[in-house]
Formats: structure tokens, C-alpha cells, sequence
């Protein structure tokens, strides 16, 4: 009995060895459950009964590395395991540093007055830049040698002239502003009675002695000959004052080129009057053919002045 009983259990036991022939599902992949890969691995196939692939391990990056590229799932081949290839993921990323806060900008320079020099102040005196006032000889041909004279275009009804150009500045209200301008002309000379001259310099020209920079601030002409020859003359109305620019502190028929630069106060939207004055009916000519650098010259041998605007600082 006991004999049969063995061979019962011997035949079970061969029974159950025939069935594990049968597929059975492979042993847990590695870093996976049931099979199947790490995280990042595929489901690994079993084929023919064949035990599971063990799944590539992935092996992400850290938070702030590279990305992970899974492992690509092995697969089984006639019941043989094979093993998925290992995937690596990228490496850790160094996280970057905090950023440098950005220096402090400095603050930009305080405006004096509005705007100065050539970019800006310059506007205020726009108006003044290239006025020009002529005296040309009226006659149809002009006589030029040495000394000679012609008659003005237009007289006034006393029988002299008055050439002029009035503009005004602009600016802020209540600020005076140091215009340079610069003077170019072809004059004859005059006589102003007191005022100022900073410059009291000569030159030699026909035997005498002149002055070579011949401008006076304020003064007047004397009620005699003197008037009889032309004062050209800038006037300012605020604050109020006459610059002569021909004062040669002598008289006769001689011919001058005038260039050269002053500076003259001026309010913000005064008014400003350039002018050729004359108390005759006749001007000296211009027989020396003088031509101003970078401007036009005479028209038709007459005098004329211009002013062109040099720099404007508010005071």
C-alpha cells in the first residue's frame, strides 16, 4: 500500500513538472514590478514561455539636468531572458547661480537753464543767425577807384538812409543768455562818442593807424561830420543797449572788412535790431573789392553786414 501510495506521488509530482513546460510570466525585471522595467523602461515581452527581459534601468537626470532617455525593454527569444541595453540619462545639471543684480544707474546730469551749446541753446537765437543787412550802390555802373562814393538806394526823407532787420530771440522767461555772434561786412569808418572798447589794438592800413577789432559798447554819435558817415550798429532792447560794430575812432573815405565775434547779453524774446545809419545821401564804395570768407560779398559795391550765430550760454 504504502508502495502504491509513492508511485501516486511520484506520478503527481512528474505531472507537475510536465506543466511547468507551459509560459509562466518571467521573475520580476530589475527596479520593476511584475516584469516590468524601471520607471523609464519599456514593458518588457516574454516569447515561447520565455522569463520576462529584464528591463534597461533609466537613470533620469537631476531637477536640473539633462533629459532621461529611457531604456529600450529587452526581449525573451525561445525562453531565453535577454536583457534590455541600459539607458543612461543625461547628467545632473548644475543648477545655475543666482543672478547679478544690475549696478544702480547714476542719474543724469541736472539741465542748467534748458539746454546749452550747439545742440540745444542755439535755438534761442535762431532768428539772429544770417540776418544780413545790405547798402548797395544805386548806380548802374559804379565808379571803384580809390576813395570813391555812390548814392544809396533809398533815402529817408531827411536825405540819408536806414538800412534794417529786426527779429526777436526766443528762450525761457526771465533768463538772459551770452550770444556770440559772429560779424562779417565791408563798412566804412565812423566816430562814436564815449562808450566801451575792450579792444583798443591797430593796424596799418593807407598810412594811418586803425582800430583792428572796431566795435564800442554803448555811446552815441556826435551831432557833426561823424554822422556822416554810416554807424552800423546792433541795438538790443532788453537789456537795453547799442553796440557799434564800424567804430574806427576816425573818419574819411576808406573801405574796412569786417570779421570778427562778440558776445552780447540778451533777455529771453527781446528784440534785436541790426541797422546801417546815415545822416547823407552817399556811402564810400567798395573799391577795395573786399569778399568776407564763406559768405556773398558786396551787392553791387555797397556795404551790408551780417551776423551769424555763434554759440547762446543763459547766464
Amino acid at each position: 500500500m504504502k508502495t502504491r501510495i509513492l508511485v501516486v506521488s511520484l506520478a503527481a509530482y512528474l505531472s507537475s513538472l510536465a506543466c511547468s513546460s507551459e509560459s509562466q510570466p518571467g521573475p520580476s525585471g530589475v527596479a520593476g514590478a511584475s516584469g516590468a522595467g524601471a520607471t523609464a523602461g519599456s514593458q518588457p515581452q516574454s516569447t515561447a514561455g520565455a522569463p520576462s527581459g529584464v528591463a534597461g534601468a533609466a537613470t533620469g537626470g537631476a531637477t536640473n539636468g539633462g533629459a532621461s532617455v529611457a531604456g529600450a525593454a529587452g526581449s525573451g527569444s525561445a525562453g531565453a531572458p535577454q536583457a534590455g541595453a541600459v539607458s543612461f540619462g543625461g547628467a545632473s545639471g548644475t543648477a545655475g547661480g543666482p543672478g547679478l543684480a544690475g549696478a544702480a544707474g547714476n542719474g543724469g546730469a541736472a539741465g542748467v537753464g534748458g539746454a546749452v551749446g550747439v545742440a540745444g541753446a542755439l535755438s534761442v537765437a535762431t532768428a539772429l543767425d544770417g540776418v544780413r543787412v545790405d547798402d548797395a550802390c544805386s548806380e548802374t555802373k559804379v565808379d571803384t577807384s580809390v576813395g570813391a562814393v555812390c548814392q544809396h538806394v533809398t533815402l529817408t526823407t531827411s536825405g540819408g538812409s536806414k538800412y534794417a532787420k529786426t527779429v526777436s530771440i526766443g528762450g525761457t522767461t526771465g533768463t538772459t543768455y551770452d550770444v556770440t555772434l559772429r560779424i562779417r561786412g565791408v563798412v566804412e569808418p565812423t566816430r562814436i562818442t564815449g562808450g566801451t572798447r575792450s579792444d583798443t589794438s591797430t593796424f596799418r592800413y593807407r598810412d594811418l593807424d586803425w582800430r583792428k577789432v572796431a566795435y564800442t559798447v554803448g555811446g552815441a554819435v556826435s551831432d557833426s561830420t561823424d554822422a556822416d558817415y554810416t554807424q552800423w550798429h546792433i541795438g538790443v532792447e532788453s537789456p537795453k543797449a547799442d553796440y557799434y560794430l564800424n567804430d574806427y575812432q576816425k573818419t574819411g573815405h576808406y573801405i574796412f572788412l569786417l570779421d570778427y565775434q562778440v558776445t552780447i547779453p540778451m533777455a529771453a524774446n527781446t528784440k534785436v535790431t541790426v541797422d546801417g545809419i546815415d545822416r547823407n545821401e552817399r556811402q564810400i564804395v567798395n573799391y577795395e573789392k573786399y569778399a568776407p570768407d564763406g559768405i556773398p560779398g558786396s551787392m553791387n559795391f555797397g556795404q551790408f553786414i551780417q551776423t551769424n550765430v555763434v554759440s547762446v550760454k543763459p547766464r
